[in-house]
């Protein structure tokens, strides 16, 4: 950690802990001072239950209906002795106080309400049972009652308070002595240890988690340009691991991204200085066409018509070539549309080479299929497979030479139709064999007359026969010819 953050996971941890074992503890201390103050009135209680049963036994405390003053005085002097912590009182059986062992001053209630009392007298109390004290207008204590009968005649009711005010004095003098704090610095010392322990987990816990956080601020400002950030797997929860292993992964992965981004737009750049300078040729040819015939007619002269032939031809070649970029840029988007569907790739590629029939006859070159068979069905979208096959017949076309040869073949396997587009031209050197269906790259074999071609068929063939799930393959042999290969499912 490089410091303490208030809005970190592990500050936010340790407030929330620090709260709770702080609540805990005065829980704990409530919590044991109500048990231990109960356990202490339960044994007093149960000790001294029948304390007013055997005075009561001992002599007569009424006199006829009246409290006799020196039994009872008798009877208080003899409980007195076995503690001062007790207190006295004769009770009518409606609960009026009679008659007491405490000064007069001192006692605030001389009724008592009689609903504890004929609890413990019922046999059925559940101890400690705590009575009304006559000293307080609210509080209860524990007592000891017995009810005193003369002549089977219930004259009232002998009852004890068995912790009387001089014991609350007593033990306030006693807690505030030191046993109380004593106490309390060892629970508050525990909850202490307990809670930094619990910390010292957390930090180990969440170390990992702020390494990752860490790693991910590093690679944020380092950008893409520093080699890929890994972190050393070091968490010891197996969940931690996976998500450092997870972080690793995605930095490896991006880095690849960056790099392959980064040479696609590299890549771009290049094409794009390529076709501005293949572009220059025709826009060149077209305007200069255009002047001369445009200066004729401004001296009055009859324009060259040839001219305008040649800027149209010109025109069309940068029509043409502008249709492949955009051909080409709406591929490398993986955003194309496909349209599968069961194609008669025989009378495909025959409309294919009707097309061209014209201009291989004016090169005097052959155009062949082989076989002519109308029931080879491929799954395919006939769009962009005749779009394949015009670019392949184009390609070895412009690479033919009067009495050379175009052949289209099929060969039929058991998963797949494989076809082969072969020409008998003038070949390609086998060092630019890798490179022509890199976009940006013209082979030395290309005709450089025709300007129309700025290299992009191979290109776009190749990619759209990846949209088809396939793949080109290429052989050739200088002055010998080439032959391109791929496979189509059967449909």
């Amino acid at each position: 950690m490089t410091g303490f953050r208030f809005n970190s996971l592990f500050s936010r941890l340790a407030l929330v802990l620090l709260s709770s074992f702080l609540l805990l503890a005065l829980m704990l201390v409530w919590f044991s001072r109500q048990l231990d103050n109960n356990f202490q009135d339960e044994v007093t209680q149960r000790l001294h239950f029948s304390l007013s049963e055997h005075i009561v036994h001992e002599g007569p405390l009424f006199k006829g209906d009246e409290p006799d003053p020196v039994a009872v005085e008798k009877a208080f002097h003899n409980m007195m002795i076995l503690g001062k912590g007790f207190e006295f009182y004769l009770l009518s059986p409606s609960g009026k106080v009679l008659n007491y062992s405490a000064p007069k001053e001192k006692i605030q209630r001389f009724t008592l309400p009689m609903t504890a009392i004929h609890e413990a007298l019922s046999g059925q109390a559940r101890l400690p049972l705590r009575g009304p004290d006559p000293r307080s207008g609210d509080r209860n204590k524990i007592f000891s009652v017995a009810p005193v009968v003369m002549d089977e005649r219930l004259q009232g009711y002998l009852y004890i308070i068995i912790n009387g005010e001089i014991y609350d004095s007593l033990a306030s003098e006693v807690e505030a002595s030191g046993w109380l704090p004593l106490a309390m610095l060892m629970l508050i010392s525990g909850a202490l240890f307990l809670l930094l322990t619990t910390l010292g987990l957390f930090a180990w816990l969440t170390r990992p988690l702020s390494r990752l956080s860490g790693a991910i601020s590093q690679l944020q400002r380092q950008g893409f340009h520093a080699p890929a950030l890994q972190l050393d797997s070091r968490a010891p929860a197996r969940e931690i691991q996976q998500l450092e292993q997870a972080f690793n992964t995605l930095s490896q992965r991006l880095q690849k991204q960056y790099k392959k981004v980064k040479s696609v737009d590299e890549m771009r750049r290049e094409l794009l200085a390529h076709v501005s300078h293949d572009l220059r040729t025709p826009l060149a040819s077209l305007q200069g066409y255009l002047e001369t015939w445009m200066m004729q007619h401004r001296q009055g002269q009859q324009p060259d018509p040839t001219y305008i032939d040649i800027a149209h031809q010109n025109a069309g070649k940068i029509h043409k070539m502008v249709d492949q970029l955009m051909e080409l840029a709406r591929l490398e988007s993986d955003q194309v549309p496909m349209q599968m569907e069961s194609v008669g790739i025989a009378e495909l590629v025959q409309d294919v080479l009707q097309k061209y029939r014209p201009a291989a006859e004016a090169k005097q070159v052959l155009l062949d299929l082989h076989p002519k068979d109308p029931g080879l069905q491929v799954v395919a979208d006939i769009e962009k497979l005749e779009r394949v096959f015009t670019n392949l017949v184009d390609n070895a076309l412009r690479h033919c030479q009067a009495g050379d040869t175009i052949t289209v073949r099929f060969v039929a396997a058991s998963d797949a139709l494989e076809v082969s587009v072969s020409d008998s031209g003038i070949g390609i050197p086998a060092s630019d064999l890798p490179h022509i269906f890199d976009a940006h790259y013209k082979a030395a074999n290309s005709i450089r007359g025709d300007s129309a071609h700025s290299g992009l068929g191979l290109a776009i063939t190749k990619r759209l026969l990846a949209l088809h799930r396939s793949q080109i393959e290429v052989s050739s042999q200088v002055q010998q010819g080439t032959e391109f290969r791929f496979q189509l499912q059967w449909a």
